[in-house]
């Protein structure tokens, strides 16, 4: 299955902008994102310094924070899209 990936805020500069990913039927967000950990060179289960699965950074699968849904064992469809977004705060 294909499943575009597109990334924003700090976190971008550590592992790029834009993925299509290939990834087996029946893949979950956590094996996508651990996916795009190895290909883009960092520790398992960790993108940057951030951990995969924690509240680090917001994963969302075709408009919906997946943290509303199934987490990161929410299955993958063909063609969804991803966006891993880093939380802001401010003052």
């Amino acid at each position: 299955m294909r499943i575009t990936v597109r990334v924003y805020g700090n976190i971008a500069s550590v592992i790029g902008k834009k993925y299509d990913i290939e990834v087996p039927l029946g893949a979950n967000v956590g094996t996508l994102v651990n996916k795009v950990g190895e290909q883009t060179g960092q520790r398992p289960g960790y993108l940057g310094e951030f951990k995969v699965g924690s509240r680090d950074f917001a994963i969302i699968l075709n408009g919906r924070n997946v943290e509303t849904l199934k987490g990161i064992a929410t299955p993958l469809e063909e063609n969804d899209e991803i966006v891993i977004v880093q939380p802001t705060a401010g003052g």
